[in-house]
């Protein structure tokens, strides 16, 4: 009987994840944000979730073993505290980021450590379908660009950002509401497909996994996204440390690893380079012609200003602010802190929060929108939670990077080659949240993954389990 209910909430525990990144997919979608299908697919997620935490609760001796448990519970408990103590700039959004914080904390990662062969099987499926869905969106956003499918979505509320779909402002956002959203799900995808080409030798899948590779990359390059640039050359770093030291006298690989982070760095903007130039010269073409058979003189800035409609974003335009507004943002954030310095303001009351407190603050005094997040993963929490929210939240990632480098071979002998496409996701998500707002109050994709990876990671560090497990987890790493 107990056999039967484990094997029946596994079934419940892969769909509800399921569930989570489909809602994830469709918030992130330019075509579906904003729209009802989202409810859809939240309520039924939100039932199986529900059914999941309630049973991991009712087993709580044995999931509360989970490394860093009581960090991840304290980051909670002081998030609700700063909710009470700020309850009069409002408290409903907050509590509903709290339960799907907390949902994604305890069921994808929080693990039960003698299932550690199931589990490899059910992550095996959730990264499966990221790929699958990740690799459809980014195939249509490069259809919507060549077909030229450009439309702009305008907010109701200074809250929204004005998005688009297509290629705008020398960007391609694709279906992407955010062309840096769909950069660090492409960046993510392409981290996940080298580990699953790496330690799989069927010829058709490495082929699938060559192609989504070069989606990728193409993505990243087109969206223009300097923030999954880096973290893309991050995570090509942790595969190039990992191979060097797993073979370091075989000088072959050295080279290649070496190679393979010099065209992480160079690659996207070598394309970027070689596609603008030939974008302006096949515009000035084109419109020279069109002058010449019309019997009309050309107008030099008519051509310049078609051109630069074609090309990916030009460095001049950013020589005014290169961080995009991020360096006011991250002022204000500073400015908030000082105020509230030890629990903060909450995550979903900053808007209102500033507009009592701060009224000339810069989150609602520029000529863009209105900023509720502090684009930067270390700013948001300190001003949700203060120092207390950062202090939590920076001892559970030393803790963690301490117990993936004191147990790494451990680790690597049960998770295989997938355990360096974990620590290179990891690596490009905190890099992408020093400019964005990642990892932590989202439903996104990437943070769902980001938290499975964590969760595989800890969860293969204890050393006394590993002589029985690793045989069986060795036989499934094969097939993922």
């Amino acid at each position: 009987m107990k056999k039967l209910a484990d094997r029946t909430f596994w079934w419940i525990e892969l769909f509800a994840g399921l569930g989570f990144m489909t809602v994830g997919f469709f918030q992130d979608c330019s075509l579906t944000f904003g729209t009802s299908i989202i409810s859809l697919a939240l309520w039924p997620t939100l039932f199986l979730s529900a059914a999941v935490c309630v049973y991991r609760l009712l087993h709580f001796k044995t999931y509360s073993k989970s490394r860093g448990f009581w960090l991840i519970a304290a980051l909670c408990v002081t998030y609700l505290l700063s909710t009470f103590l700020n309850r009069q700039y409002g408290w409903y959004e907050n509590i509903r980021t709290l339960i799907m914080q907390g949902i994604l904390f305890l069921m994808v990662y929080c693990y039960k450590e003698s299932r550690s062969a199931e589990d490899i099987r059910k992550r095996r499926v959730w990264i499966g379908f990221y790929l699958s869905v990740c690799a459809v969106l980014t195939v249509m956003s490069f259809a919507y660009m060549l077909l030229g499918k450009n439309k702009i979505f305008y907010p109701e509320t200074p809250e929204m950002p004005l998005y688009y779909t297509g290629f705008y402002w020398g960007r391609l956002y694709g279906v992407y509401w955010d062309p840096n959203i769909g950069a660090l799900m492409c960046c993510i995808s392409l981290l996940l497909a080298i580990g699953v080409f790496s330690k799989n030798h069927n010829i058709i899948l490495r082929i699938a996994m060559s192609c989504l590779v070069v989606l990728d990359v193409m993505y990243i390059t087109f969206s223009d996204s300097r923030a999954c640039h880096i973290a893309f050359v991050a995570g090509v770093i942790v595969f190039a440390v990992y191979y060097i030291m797993k073979n370091c006298r075989n000088k072959v690989v050295i080279l290649f690893a070496v190679v393979a982070v010099a065209l992480s760095a160079v690659l996207p903007t070598a394309i970027k380079s070689g596609y603008n130039s030939f974008a302006v010269q096949k515009s000035t073409s084109s419109s020279s012609g069109s002058h010449s058979g019309s019997g009309t003189s050309s107008n030099s800035s008519g051509k310049h200003s078609t051109a630069t409609q074609l090309v990916i974003r030009p460095k001049e335009t950013n020589a005014a602010d290169i961080s995009n507004r991020r360096i006011d943002i991250w002022k204000s954030a500073i400015e908030i802190f000082k105020e509230k310095p030890v629990f903060g303001v909450g995550h979903n009351t900053v808007l209102a929060y500033v507009e009592a407190e701060q009224e000339d603050s810069y989150l609602i005094n520029n000529d863009h929108m209105h900023f509720s997040s502090m684009h930067n993963a270390f700013f948001d929490i300190l001003v949700a939670q203060g120092a207390v929210g950062l202090l939590l939240y920076l001892t559970l990632a030393v803790w963690c990077i301490i117990a993936v480098f004191k147990n790494w071979k451990q680790i690597s002998m049960q998770l295989q080659g997938i355990a360096p496409a974990y620590l290179a996701v990891l690596a490009a998500m905190v890099c992408a949240s020093c400019f964005m707002s990642e990892i932590l109050y989202v439903c996104s994709p990437m943070s769902f993954i980001f938290w499975m990876a964590l969760g595989a990671l800890m969860q293969t560090v204890k050393k006394e389990e590993g002589e029985h497990y690793a045989k069986s987890a060795k036989r499934l790493s094969r097939s993922v």
